[in-house]
């Protein structure tokens, strides 16, 4: 599948998350022994990979939408959805940014007129990579990061760089084939029935016994 940033582009008109989303629950809401869906973005893992935070955060409202769908085409009380991830990733949001500053841009503290800077006297941005392929900025982002050399740390004064570009990656302060996976703690959301189950800190084989407990088994 095509990056959410990129679907308009197909030319067999791929459908969104949430168009097929809405069509699975249409057709498994035929079985009135209840179902099961998964639904996957996993587009937003292989942006990250590629050290591309715009298309990392586009597939991320494209999964919001299709959990939005999923609310609106079910019913709470016999119904439970789960909103989580199998791992987090090396992005950071860092900067003091001021309210308003785009979350891909330069970072602008609430009382500096310009750009933050760093030691060297050059801006920086709130998004960035602890490993990756670091820095690039192409006509087309994504996947085509790997085709380009591996531009780890602070290689590019970004003064005149469009960083809010979707061909921007992101600067990344190790140099790796692909950036990885990172080992936070991540958030399980529940809503609906058997929803009360889920809350604090929970260990990951948890949510299995909660789901099992909703359908019943």
């Amino acid at each position: 599948m095509r990056f959410e940033a990129d679907r308009a582009d197909d030319a067999a008109g791929e459908p969104s998350l949430a168009d097929m989303t809405r069509k699975a629950i249409e057709l498994l809401s035929r079985n009135r022994k209840g179902f099961y869906l998964m639904v996957e973005a996993g587009r937003i893992d292989h942006a990250h990979h590629a050290g591309n935070a715009y298309r990392a955060l586009t597939d991320t409202i494209a999964l919001s939408d299709a959990v939005r769908v999923a609310m609106q085409a079910t019913d709470p009380r016999d119904t439970l959805i789960l909103v989580t991830a199998d791992h987090s990733h090396t992005m950071t949001i860092a900067g003091y940014p001021r309210r308003g500053n785009p979350i891909l841009g330069l970072a602008r503290a609430p009382a500096e007129k310009d750009f933050s800077r760093d030691h060297l006297g050059h801006p920086y941005t709130t998004i960035g990579y602890a490993n990756g392929r670091g820095y690039a900025s192409l006509e087309v982002g994504g996947e085509t990061r790997y085709g380009f050399p591996i531009a780890a740390g602070r290689v590019k004064d970004l003064s005149s760089v469009d960083t809010t570009d979707e061909g921007f990656h992101q600067e990344a302060l190790v140099g790796l084939i692909a950036e990885t996976h990172g080992g936070e703690d991540v958030p399980l959301y529940a809503h609906g029935a058997g929803s009360s189950l889920v809350g604090g800190t929970m260990e990951q084989n948890e949510i299995y016994h909660v789901m099992r407990a909703a359908l019943g088994l």
